[in-house]
């Protein structure tokens, strides 16, 4: 075997070391991701603890739930876990979408699958505001 085979040899074989150790970490949980299925909690906006959600763009985390207000100002409950890996997705407010950062997957405000790994839907709740309180509820 002359240098250059040696090294193309010793590159593929890398190669498939590092794309099996990549795609072995990008697999679903072997237990299937379940929403919290009895919500019923109401927030307080006037409370400091509930400050993110005055603003178009603010969301938090509550009992298994983001709740994000979006940039028109309507009220959104999904659930916080990501149904590819079981990360926790964020909001971003810039493309009005729910991100996971673990691996990429994206959800529209209403839970749908914008891209994946994830190919489930986050579970949505109903949000009603009645003055400075939001209920959120199965």
């Amino acid at each position: 075997m002359n240098r250059k085979q040696f090294l193309s040899t010793v590159g593929l074989g890398a190669a498939a070391v590092a794309c099996s150790y990549c795609l072995g970490g990008c697999k679903p949980l072997d237990n299937p991701i379940t929403a919290p299925t009895s919500v019923d909690f109401t927030l307080d906006l006037t409370s400091p603890a509930n400050a993110a959600l005055t603003k178009s763009g603010g969301y938090l985390y509550q009992g298994g739930v983001i709740v994000a207000r979006t940039t028109s100002g309507a009220f959104v409950a999904l659930s916080q876990t990501c149904t590819h890996a079981g990360g926790t997705v964020v909001y971003n407010s810039s493309s009005n979408l729910f991100y996971c950062p673990n691996h990429g997957s994206n959800f529209t405000t209403t839970g749908a699958v914008s891209n994946g790994p994830a190919t489930s839907p986050l579970h949505q709740y109903v949000t009603v505001l009645s003055g400075n309180s939001l209920r959120v509820h199965s």
